[in-house]
């Protein structure tokens, strides 16, 4: 696997190689390698749903003085290629998985790294990612996550129609209702998928279908996670004014994996690491030093 394209810049005398690698899908995806002889840990940085590597500059103009930075758009998102057509079954966290060890190969990193994850997607894949990799994992940290699985576009617009009290209890509130949810929240699905499947043969019964079985698929996959599998030392920081996912994911995320620490900030929404990105970073420099 080789990059087709690269650039090398300049962050404040850091050099950075920003090049596109192909994946196993043909598709070109945009990373960023900064600071690449750094002799301390490797960092890798997971965005979420919607979002790139660009969410992470408070993080990187910080943790690139000392730490090596590993960061990539998924595909879809940011600079990487952007599928012409939605796939509506396809979920995103395996192929997300699969092309960020392709990525690691490639610029062969060998040593222990440590990942950052960004809400309920980039989160998650670092959860999965740290279960799948314990001997090459040093340490995980999570901002503003979770334990839902968000990962494919209908999933993320079900997910947005919900209010906060459904988000807080969400398995509590679905188990029971959750017919009564999608009969409500189908149609504005299908409203905002409405570009994407324009020329769609789909008709409208098996669009339904496609998508209650994501919704149930979800749940399902949802009820069988257990983080406890997380052996590493995990640090699980929230916000106290976050709607997308709420405080109390972090809390249950943190009852749930053994080695972790909470934290909770104030005056804080999803996109803390921005919002109050000095408390953010001055946490996350206090828990990884020790690895260094």
């Amino acid at each position: 696997m080789e990059p087709f394209i690269s650039k090398t810049i300049e962050y404040n005398n850091f050099q950075a190689h920003m090049p596109y690698f192909e994946n196993q899908e043909g598709y070109n995806l945009y990373y960023e390698n900064i600071n690449p002889d750094s002799k301390n840990c490797t960092i890798i940085l997971l965005h979420g749903f919607a979002s790139s590597a660009s969410f992470f500059k408070a993080q990187i103009n910080i943790l690139k003085k000392d730490y090596r930075i590993v960061a990539f758009d998924a595909l879809g998102h940011g600079r990487s290629d952007h599928p012409k057509e939605i796939n509506l079954s396809k979920n995103l966290r395996y192929d997300i998985i699969r092309d960020l060890e392709d990525l690691l190969k490639h610029l062969k990193v060998k040593e222990k790294y440590g990942i950052i994850g960004h809400s309920l997607v980039g989160g998650m894949i670092g959860q999965l990612f740290a279960v799948k990799h314990p001997e090459d994992t040093k340490f995980l940290i999570l901002l503003n996550s979770g334990y839902i699985m968000i990962d494919n576009v209908v999933r993320n617009i079900f997910y947005n129609l919900l209010p906060y009290f459904i988000r807080m209890n969400f398995l509590k509130v679905l188990a029971n209702s959750v017919e009564n949810i999608l009969d409500k929240t189908i149609p504005y699905i299908i409203t905002a998928l409405s570009d994407s499947l324009a020329g769609s043969k789909l008709t409208r019964e098996e669009l339904h279908m496609q998508i209650e079985d994501q919704i149930f698929r979800m749940i399902i996959e949802i009820k069988e996670y257990d983080p406890s599998g997380i052996s590493c030392p995990t640090l699980i920081i929230g916000g106290r004014l976050d709607n997308f996912a709420p405080e109390q994911m972090s809390e249950e995320l943190h009852k749930k994996i053994p080695q972790s620490e909470l934290e909770i900030i104030d005056m804080a929404g999803h996109f803390m690491p921005n919002q109050r990105s000095e408390v953010v970073n001055e946490l996350i420099c206090n828990f990884i030093r020790q690895f260094k």
